[in-house]
């Protein structure tokens, strides 16, 4: 996603199908199956809004604020009035409301935000919006990479006992002046364990943050990479690393791809030290994720 959208929202964001049982672990039970399929790397999926027809969303862990395209709002009718940040109206977005979005037969109120296609950059976003990680507040969302599928659990009451999960999520800022973003650990590369976010916008499988380097004994080198959906567009440097992981458990073969922050006209942002890294779709290709944004546990398991 858009660092700039990510930015611009802050203040916006501050914020049944037959049950399925968890790949990862048999006590989860869910409300809603839902399949999607790639569409330019990243995770789309179609949902009803408002009981309309079905809309194509794209799943966007790495937001606060979830996103319609203005001429997907318009043709819903939807009133759209001003997003104001510091009393002033913020250029090029608007509050589009909340709505009822369908995932199966499960309601999830959402709260949009409406903006045209140049706050994604120059490339075309295949999807009419985005959904955010804060819609799935006191839920647990799954993705099962290899099976196309996205699960998604009830509320969790509270004092429920959280199912075993091997790592944690936390809310970090990106940056000392970004939103809180989805974080989870203990990612590793070559063996050293590191806090990434989650951002299932990024195509990449791992991109190392230049803060970090000297710590994890990593030299930045590469091929430069374009990266159309981050930042509006980035360079990244392509390279390879001897392994790429969660806790102890690798997720793809040897010499996986990893990424660098590269040195293009538009740079990328980086989170001011306060993790070191971020992870993608393609790290996850073999594997089910599990978030559980209550109990805020992580768990990436093989696919069974």
């Amino acid at each position: 996603m858009s660092r700039r959208i990510l930015f611009a929202l802050a203040a916006l964001a501050a914020m049944p199908l037959t049950t399925s049982l968890c790949a990862a672990d048999a006590t989860t039970q869910f409300a809603a199956v839902v399949p999607f399929h790639d569409c330019n790397g990243m995770i789309c999926f179609q949902a009803g809004i408002d009981g309309g027809p079905p809309r194509t969303l794209a799943l966007d862990t790495g937001n606060t604020a979830s996103i319609m395209l203005t001429s997907a709002a318009k043709s819903m009718g939807w009133q759209s009035t001003p997003v104001l940040r510091d009393g002033k109206p913020l250029p090029g977005f608007q509050d589009g409301g909340q709505h009822v979005l369908t995932l199966g037969k499960t309601p999830l109120e959402v709260e949009f935000a409406v903006t045209g296609p140049a706050s994604f950059g120059p490339a075309h976003l295949p999807a009419e919006g985005t959904l955010a990680y804060t819609a799935f507040k006191d839920r647990v969302l799954q993705i099962d990479y290899p099976h196309h599928l996205l699960r998604i659990s009830a509320p969790v009451a509270s004092g429920t006992v959280a199912a075993h999960s091997a790592g944690t999520l936390q809310l970090i800022h990106f940056g000392h002046y970004g939103p809180p973003i989805v974080v989870g650990a203990p990612f590793t590369v070559d063996g050293h364990p590191v806090h990434a976010q989650i951002d299932t916008m990024y195509t990449g499988t791992m991109v190392v943050y230049d803060a970090a380097l000297a710590g994890l004994d990593l030299h930045k080198q590469g091929t430069p990479k374009l990266f159309e959906f981050t930042d509006g567009g980035v360079e990244m440097l392509s390279s390879t690393a001897h392994n790429l992981g969660f806790a102890d458990r690798r997720l793809l073969g040897a010499n996986p791809t990893v990424y660098f922050v590269g040195s293009g006209k538009n740079p990328v942002h980086q989170p001011d030290g306060l993790f070191e890294a971020t992870v993608g779709n393609p790290l996850f290709a073999h594997s089910v994720v599990t978030m559980d944004f209550h109990a805020m546990t992580l768990d990436v398991r093989p696919a069974g």
